[in-house]
């Protein structure tokens, strides 16, 4: 074929345009399933390269649990940008496969990162998929498509597939009978059952590329979300670069902010976008976007998606009045906020925990989200109450509608003060002077007396009088005792401990020890455990007095509270950056430990990085058992000055 000196040109021209263009290749790897065990994970096989060659298949059975094989650990960060295949050979064995003219078998399918920890998250997954069996054709390729992947797998790494039967009929009575007699098995490794799975990965040769980590957020009805894009020039000339939207929807919004960007060679900007999801969205409803960066030598793009999250119910109680001092027979006024914290209207019960009579300014309130209210609560002080006697005061707002509550707590103490004489008493105090001098001797001599017999001989305190737990719980108090008197060998005193007070049934109360000996000025801390039934109600409380009784002079008691609450989540979080030290446009790991001290599973909880006060990352649906640890690594890409914070949520 002839072709013309003008076409020859264009060619050449069009060929030279391609060759010095910025360009992102993909490039499908495919991984084969192997027997092998896994270098860095006993629990898990092989991804090899390697096309399988012998003419024996290898097995894995279904039934004693799912199994992931896994790639070796990358040495670079690699981006999968497309569609995933995976083909899967699955036989449902049977003893005698002739008896029986079809077979029923559920498989689902995973794509999954792991990290060099071990932690399993999972990037995509497949429906329970059915796959049907028919007389003696008990071996089938099952082949499926992680469409539209777009995920960065970090250095060190490594992508794996996790096959699970997800459906047994054969679990349920009366087929479980015959269980042992089938079984559900993947076959791998051999030329005729090539188990494989075909990953794109992207090859950036200069040009424009894009991140977001996570790509993946939920919302509120009507409040907003923002995604945090990073935007490389790979190349080594200035990009003007335009970022855009194929949004055209009214009901979302979707706003992109700066929408042009100026990126020097070899480094990276940073563009924000933010979804504001609509007041009458309802819980499920999602939006999928993609957003397109365009400059002149390369362009990239990337999906976000954000689904409307539940409503959530909330309380806190917050003490308005800390501490009241009044007299015997006085009503001491408290005030306390109630507010509701949650994202819908709820209805609130309040209780109030004192030993002395009090009442309630209300019982129970409604409040809409965001709404608080003042409630106060009065207490009765005694008319015998001793002069610095103290007695806590707390107020508990439980939601209706859910296992919400909250507690805050104020103190009562009393105060008795002599009123001085008035004028007209003078000359009764005239009697009383000549009396007192009179008397001065026996007085004299009395007052010395006493002095020896009233002497304080022990100071008894307690930070913390007031413990709040679940019923099967145990609170601890830690009670400091201190010996007064000048610090002398004849001052050394022996102190008996006692509790006194009614416990509720099957509540135990008990001190580590039943005697203590102080030198003078000398001081020790003494544990006292309340002990409380796992099948205590939660309206069961308990006021105890914690006495020390010297061997001589006036004994001193103070007053511990203890009440119960419904069983919650605590959770301690620390945090590291990896490196240490950072610099501005590397990538960082924060590795987060979180443990759940508390006596609740804590479930479907949000981990938010957050840099210089604004969110760089999220993972979310993190569930901790109680007296259970996880641990999470956040990518991102450093700032030239940078505050981390970490939340839970």
């Amino acid at each position: 074929m002839v072709i013309s000196s003008c076409m020859k040109k264009a060619f050449i021209l069009l060929s030279i345009l391609i060759l010095l263009t910025p360009m992102t290749l993909a490039q499908e790897i495919t991984y084969y399933f192997q027997d092998d065990r896994h270098p860095q994970f006993d629990e898990m096989k092989l991804l090899s390269q390697t096309p399988p060659t012998s003419s024996a298949s290898y097995a894995v059975d279904l039934d004693e649990g799912a199994m992931i094989w896994a790639t070796p650990p990358f040495s670079n960060e690699m981006k999968i940008n497309g569609d995933v295949k995976t083909t899967i050979f699955i036989e449902a064995f049977f003893i005698n496969p002739d008896l029986l003219p079809i077979q029923l078998r559920v498989i689902k399918l995973y794509l999954v990162d792991i990290s060099p920890t071990g932690n399993v998250a999972i990037i995509d997954d497949s429906r329970p998929y059915p796959i049907l069996f028919f007389g003696n054709e008990t071996i089938q390729d099952f082949s499926y498509t992680f469409n539209n992947v777009e995920y960065v797998i970090g250095q060190g790494h490594c992508l794996g597939i996790k096959v699970e039967k997800v459906f047994d009929l054969m679990s349920y009575f009366p087929f479980s009978m015959l269980s042992s007699l089938f079984a559900t098995y993947v076959l791998y490794g051999s030329q005729y059952t090539k188990s494989f799975v075909r990953i794109p990965f992207n090859i950036t040769q200069e040009g424009i590329s894009v991140e977001c980590y996570p790509q993946q957020k939920s919302v509120k009805a009507g409040d907003s979300v923002s995604y945090g894009l990073i935007i490389y020039n790979n190349g080594n000339e200035k990009e003007e670069v335009e970022v855009s939207t194929n949004y055209a929807g009214n009901e979302w919004q979707v706003i992109i902010n700066p929408t042009k960007l100026t990126i020097e060679p070899n480094s990276f900007n940073y563009t924000d976008v933010e979804v504001i999801a609509p007041k009458n969205a309802t819980e499920g409803e999602y939006l999928n976007i993609t957003i397109f960066v365009n400059g002149k030598y390369g362009s990239d793009s990337i999906w976000l998606n954000t689904t409307v999250a539940p409503p959530e119910y909330g309380v806190k109680v917050v003490a308005l009045t800390k501490d009241v001092e009044a007299k015997p027979g006085e009503t001491a006024k408290f005030k306390f906020k109630v507010e509701n914290t949650g994202d819908l209207t709820d209805t609130y019960t309040l209780n109030v925990t004192c030993v002395w009579d009090y009442s309630l300014e209300r019982d129970k309130v409604i409040l809409d989200a965001g709404e608080s209210i003042n409630v106060s609560v009065f207490v009765q002080v005694p008319e015998n109450a001793t002069n610095g006697t103290t007695q806590i005061v707390a107020l508990t707002a439980k939601s209706v509608n859910s296992a919400k509550e909250s507690t805050a707590t104020a103190k009562v103490k009393v105060v008795y003060v002599t009123p001085p004489p008035k004028e007209k008493e003078g000359n009764l105090l005239m009697i009383a002077y000549i009396l007192f001098v009179v008397g001065v001797v026996a007085l004299l001599g009395a007052a010395a007396y006493l002095s020896m017999m009233t002497q304080k001989m022990t100071i008894v305190g307690c930070e913390e009088r007031f413990a709040e737990i679940p019923p099967g719980g145990t609170a601890e108090f830690t009670v400091k005792i201190k010996n007064p008197l000048e610090k002398k060998e004849k001052n050394r005193i022996r102190y008996k401990l006692r509790i006194e007070g009614k416990l509720p049934e099957n509540w135990k109360a008990e001190v580590e020890r039943d005697e203590i000996v102080l030198e003078g000025k000398e001081e020790k801390e003494v544990k006292v455990r309340v002990r409380v039934p796992k099948e205590a109600s939660l309206e069961e409380w308990a006021s105890l007095d914690f006495v020390v009784i010297p061997q001589k002079g006036k004994s001193e008691k103070i007053d511990l509270l203890v009440t119960l609450r419904e069983p919650k989540e605590i959770l301690n979080v620390s945090y590291e950056n990896e490196p240490e030290e950072l610099k501005e446009g590397e990538r960082v790991i924060t590795k987060v430990k979180i443990e759940n001290v508390g006596e609740k599973d804590a479930e479907n909880k949000k981990v938010i990085l957050l840099v210089n006060g604004r969110e760089k990352n999220r993972i979310e649906g993190i569930n901790i058992p109680a007296g259970g640890k996880a641990e999470i690594e956040i990518p991102w890409i450093a700032e030239e000055e940078n505050e981390v914070e970490v939340k839970v949520e």
